[in-house]
């Protein structure tokens, strides 16, 4: 993986939190108004725009009904100011169907000067995902 700088530091800590169930982490992690977007509405239950940190919250919860997630992998970590971009994949099991998907993703973090999370955006393949639900 490439070197990490500061904020790059901070998103693979989360990313450690995510995968140790440790969700307090992250949500401490985020501003008061951080906008959390996930894409896949309206046949992805857990998609959607959140706003702060108790309606991100309620984006774990959903996330964690919908899926069992077996594998969440980092391949790369690219820091660009306060911005930090990162690709991956996923492995996981619809629990309401029991079907596999799996998935190539992109995130994106947007930081303060506070060191906050005020933004972030997932993409991945919404269409596995959502053919898994069905």
């Amino acid at each position: 993986m490439e070197t990490l700088v500061h904020y790059g530091q901070k998103v693979s800590q989360l990313y450690d939190a995510f995968n140790r169930r440790d969700i307090n982490t992250i949500l401490n992690s985020l501003s008061r108004d951080c906008i959390w977007e996930v894409m896949g509405q309206p046949d992805i239950p857990y998609a959607g725009i959140y706003h702060g940190r108790e309606d991100v919250k309620s984006f774990f919860t959903k996330l964690a009904d919908s899926l069992d997630i077996s594998e969440m992998t980092v391949e790369h970590i690219l820091e660009n100011g306060n911005m930090v971009m990162c690709s991956g994949h996923i492995n996981a099991v619809a629990r309401n169907t029991n079907k596999r998907f799996s998935s190539f993703w992109c995130m994106t973090y947007e930081f303060n000067e506070n060191e906050e999370c005020v933004h972030f955006r997932d993409c991945f393949d919404t269409l596995a995902c959502a053919r898994a639900m069905k």
